[in-house]
């Protein structure tokens, strides 16, 4: 081995154990107190159907990656947003649970794994239907001049919808005809090896 390499490797390996070379993400409380701030208003914005409100807690180029690899520009959840409250009947049970918060040694990005869940009312099959839902998913926040912005939701999973009590596949359309969605039922089973 080159002397010169290894002493190189030696000198990173020591670095790395006085924490010089890491630097450690941290959760921080005074950022999660002002993001559960930001949701508030979140909630707020969505009880009054106030589209501009919602838009303006986003970045200009919020976005969102979708479970299935599409990606949804700020235009795109716009609309997004816009067809939720044209379809959805408030108040809205709104609730946003951060699991988890990564603050930027600057303060300047959070990502934050946030559980959301949500309660609302709409048509559905010729009928007025409580719809309960909830997912997993991690929103990355920028501080900007006006305060923190959401700029981006990705890592989406563990999507859960009920309609009337009754789970349903969050990804296909409402039919009240349908069985209860247990998601282990549709995995593929493979016989037995012989």
């Amino acid at each position: 081995m080159n002397r010169g390499l290894f002493q190189v490797g030696l000198l990173i390996l020591m670095l790395m154990s006085l924490d010089i070379v890491t630097i450690r993400a941290q959760d921080d409380p005074q950022v999660r107190k002002e993001l559960e701030g930001q949701y508030q208003k979140l909630i707020d914005a969505h009880n009054r159907q106030d589209l501009k409100a919602i838009v303006a807690l986003k970045t200009a180029d919020f976005h969102a990656i979708f479970p299935d690899g599409r990606i949804g520009d700020s235009k795109t959840m716009e609309q997004y947003s816009k067809q939720f409250l044209e379809s959805n009947q408030p108040p809205y049970e709104m609730r946003f649970t951060i699991q988890k918060l990564t603050v930027s040694e600057n303060k300047l990005i959070a990502a934050a794994e946030v559980f959301q869940e949500l309660s609302r009312y709409r048509e559905l099959a010729g009928k007025r239907r409580k719809v309960d839902t909830s997912v997993v998913q991690r929103e990355t926040w920028a501080k900007t001049p006006e305060g923190w912005k959401l700029k981006c939701v990705d890592n989406v999973r563990d999507q859960k919808r009920f309609v009337d009590g009754k789970r349903v596949d969050p990804t296909k359309p409402y039919n009240p005809g349908d069985p209860p969605y247990n998601p282990d039922d549709t995995k593929d089973k493979k016989p037995p090896d012989r």
